[in-house]
């Protein structure tokens, strides 16, 4: 008997150490990784390094989960699937980092089975992100040489471990629109206008617009209605609104309604600058051109209310001197008149585009409109040097 017991001793403590051993790893695999955790995007982890301490901690967790002592693991599992993950992450080249990241998926998937407690569930969710980061980088690389369909599908993929993240619906819906999958860049995109991502106006915007082109006037307007309801300051919004009820014959009502809102906020800037549009599109140069100048007295520095301005008389000069110049060479008196009254309404919209350009020196709608005046002026010099200025931008 003693004997005997003497045997099963040494036989549990062999156990005993074989287990400790692969608890070793798993625990020498934890301690590489939550320290390259740690010091994840900095310059510590950059590079071979980074890839190096990965690479060791990998080595570690292999044997782990692999070993009869410790494959039920959940521990070992969770760990094999992040260190896989930033391994994935860290490889640019898809055709090495594809197993990486697949072999990540299934071990998160078998430690998400052996977890019965919940334990691991910071560490899985962390995981589930960086997988998530992988297929947001690869899409970004794919959209960057314009592979947009492939880029699609790799935020599709990403929004399979990060459920609703913003920036990668965004930029799913981006990949689709340029991939002429508008269907698709429509839902990705409805669904940004219940959240409160940063991009939102633009988000209202491009899909207003994406409506107008499947021709779905009715839903481009209640779109770009609606944005410009939320933003009232992305003046974008509601210049599209008015564009396209004006493009449907309905100037009488967004005139009223912009009307109407005037009166309760007289001192509301983009409602005279929506009026001057509203006028500008129905040719009525006279009650344009008052709006804008009520929207610059509200308003002293409205970039945008002088670049328009400006332009309507600008436009206005240029038509009459392109009528001017199809009068027969016999009417000379009336080609001299003609090219009087250009004159006179470039010299008007002068002082209005030199405005906005000191307003924002860096606009390239008021320094393009300032280039037509100079070209009409036929002042070469001038022209020349505002043609600078933009190819410096």
């Amino acid at each position: 008997m003693k004997i005997r017991s003497f045997i099963l001793a040494i036989t549990f403590v062999c156990g005993s150490t074989a287990l400790f051993a692969q608890k070793g790893e798993v625990n020498n695999a934890k301690a590489v990784y939550d320290k390259y955790s740690q010091l994840r995007g900095t310059s510590a982890t950059a590079g071979k390094f980074g890839v190096a301490t990965l690479t060791s901690a990998k080595a570690s967790i292999d044997k782990a989960v692999v070993n009869e002592k410790t494959m039920t693991d959940p521990v070992g599992w969770t760990y094999k699937a992040l260190i896989y993950a930033d391994l994935a992450i860290l490889d640019t080249i898809e055709a090495t980092s594809a197993p990486l990241i697949a072999e990540a998926i299934s071990a998160g998937a078998k430690a998400k089975e052996l977890d019965k407690t919940g334990a691991n569930k910071p560490n899985l969710e962390t995981f589930e992100s960086l997988i998530g980061q992988y297929y947001f980088d690869l899409g970004v690389r794919a959209y960057g040489k314009s592979g947009f369909a492939v880029a699609a599908s790799a935020f599709e993929q990403g929004l399979t471990f990060l459920p609703g993240d913003t920036t990668v619906t965004y930029y799913a819906g981006l990949s689709y629109i340029n991939a002429k999958q508008y269907d698709k860049a429509i839902e990705k995109y409805t669904a940004l206008t219940k959240t409160t991502f940063s991009e939102v106006p633009q988000v209202y915007l491009d899909l207003s617009k994406m409506y107008a082109m499947n021709k779905d006037t009715v839903s481009a307007i209640r779109l770009a209605a609606e944005g410009a309801l939320k933003f009232p300051n992305k003046s974008d919004l509601a210049t599209q609104e008015i564009e396209l009820s004006m493009m449907s014959g309905k100037e009488r009502e967004i005139i009223e309604k912009i009307t109407a809102l005037t009166v309760k906020e007289p001192k509301n800037r983009l409602y005279s600058f929506y009026l001057g549009i509203a006028y500008d599109a129905m040719k009525d140069l006279a009650k344009a051109e008052e709006a804008y100048k009520s929207a610059i007295a509200i308003d002293p520095v409205f970039e945008e209310a002088y670049i328009n301005l400006g332009a309507l008389m600008l436009n206005n000069g240029i038509d009459i001197y392109n009528q001017t110049n199809r009068l027969p060479p016999s009417q000379t008196t009336q080609y001299n008149e003609g090219i009087a009254k250009a004159n006179v309404e470039f010299d008007k919209a002068f002082p209005y585009l030199e405005k906005a350009t000191q307003i924002n020196p860096k606009s390239r709608l008021a320094l393009q409109s300032l280039l037509t005046y100079y070209r009409a002026k036929r002042n070469s010099a001038k022209a020349d040097e505002i043609k600078k200025i933009i190819d410096a931008l």
